[in-house]
């Protein structure tokens, strides 16, 4: 990785984590438009043979798991990992209850505004399932959707082998979740947004997922709302002080792994402290498990920052608006980061917890729309309901003056609504 110093590399810095991201959109814009044709051309057909093709299907299996699967699959699970799973969904489901939307009401002479949520009826949470598997990502996006109300909740997830994962299995049946579909990637955005013979038309689509589902998300956002476009993983590193370094390349190689597109940065305000840090980096990886996908992501996506002003590195942090950040050292900057999609503060706050058992979402925005929206949560699955009642007060007192506003924007037919109801007996 190479060691940019920002003082004199800012800007290059910042083109290197744009140009980044745009070139991973880029290479696989083509690709997804492909698998958007077929789906839309070819329905369930499709769906059987992106499967056998990508998800090493040797025979052909029904899309939706059957119920006797879920059971068998939830079985092979220990008591030990249901204990983990039933803690996290504690935690989880704690944090989030107090995200529901309060109602209120406004009141004026005349005129009296009530508004609170309604939750969208259905909704597709996607479960990724590529070289790994994240029941942690089935429990972040359908908690809040049940704390939401939301009536129908559907999993999708590649289905190896043509079949579901065992830990994401025990997790639905958890939570009472019965509706589970073998499908991964882009394919399976396409046939919840647009719906198959198999496969149900749903209101909302959220979860992440490599840049294959980010883009079908992009694209297909208008016909089915999105949570937000959670592609592949990001995270900065902010070191004020020189802390151990091997763990600071833990927790380097602790988002590198998820994906050979993960970004992973680190600033550090010590010149020797970069170079401690690449060293055990060298030192750790050949006994990573994962080793070649961090290697490559380390390798392509990778960045390490020298700073000497902090206030400097936090507006670079903050115009990059990663995924996940951590800041190690002075917490007095904490107020000036706004944008990352969530920063853990403190050597003993690693994204890894909050991936698991912390209780905030892990769902969150990558690609710098952290500048512009937050990570999953209840107020996500409801939209706004807005119920208005004036009366004849309130025309009295306004009537004339919205009357003037419609004829100044050359609205005639508005300003005549309005007069009529001044006219009314």
């Amino acid at each position: 990785m190479k060691i940019w110093e920002l003082d004199d590399e800012y800007d290059s810095l910042i083109s290197f984590v744009k140009k980044g991201r745009e070139g991973k959109k880029h290479d696989v814009r083509e690709a997804v438009s492909k698998i958007r044709e077929a789906v839309l051309s070819r329905g369930d057909r499709a769906l059987v043979d992106f499967s056998v093709a990508w998800d090493r299907w040797e025979k052909e299996h029904p899309l939706k798991v059957t119920a006797g699967e879920i059971d068998e699959a939830a079985s092979r699970v220990s008591r030990k990992d249901l204990k983990v799973l039933k803690g996290m969904i504690r935690n989880v489901a704690s944090y989030h209850k107090g995200q529901r939307m309060p109602k209120r009401a406004f009141r004026k002479k005349g005129l009296v505004v009530e508004e609170g949520p309604v939750p969208v009826e259905s909704v597709m949470v996607y479960v990724p399932g590529g070289t790994a598997s994240y029941p942690s990502s089935l429990i972040m996006g359908v908690l809040p959707a049940q704390i939401a109300g939301v009536k129908r909740i559907y999993v999708a997830t590649p289905g190896r082998g043509g079949a579901i994962n065992d830990h994401v299995a025990a997790a639905a049946k958890l939570l009472g979740i019965h509706e589970i579909y073998r499908i991964g990637g882009a394919q399976a955005v396409y046939a919840f947004a647009y719906g198959t013979a198999s496969v149900p038309k749903v209101d909302m689509i959220v979860g992440p997922g490599n840049a294959f589902v980010e883009e079908a998300k992009r694209d297909v956002y208008g016909s089915v709302g999105i949570d937000m476009l959670a592609g592949p993983t990001e995270l900065v590193i902010l070191c004020t002080e020189a802390h151990s370094p091997g763990t600071v390349a833990i927790d380097m190689f602790s988002q590198a792994e998820h994906d050979e597109l993960a970004s992973v940065g680190l600033f550090s305000s010590s010149r020797e402290h970069l170079d401690e840090v690449t060293k055990s980096i060298q030192g750790l990886l050949d006994s990573a498990p994962r080793k070649e996908t961090i290697r490559k992501a380390l390798d392509e996506n990778g960045y390490m920052v020298h700073f000497t002003d902090l206030a400097r590195a936090v507006e670079a942090i903050n115009l990059i608006a990663p995924e996940h950040m951590e800041l190690i050292g002075d917490e007095s900057c904490v107020p000036s980061i706004l944008y990352p999609g969530i920063i853990y503060v403190g050597p003993c706050t690693s994204v890894a917890m909050g991936d698991y058992y912390i209780g905030t979402n892990h769902v969150l925005p990558t690609a710098g729309a952290g500048r512009f929206t937050g990570g999953l949560s209840v107020d996500r699955f409801t939209k706004r309901k807005v119920v208005v009642r004036i009366d004849r007060t309130f025309i009295e007192t306004y009537g004339d003056r919205a009357e003037r506003l419609a004829r100044i924007e050359g609205l005639p037919a508005h300003g005549d609504a309005i007069k009529a109801r001044k006219e009314l007996p």
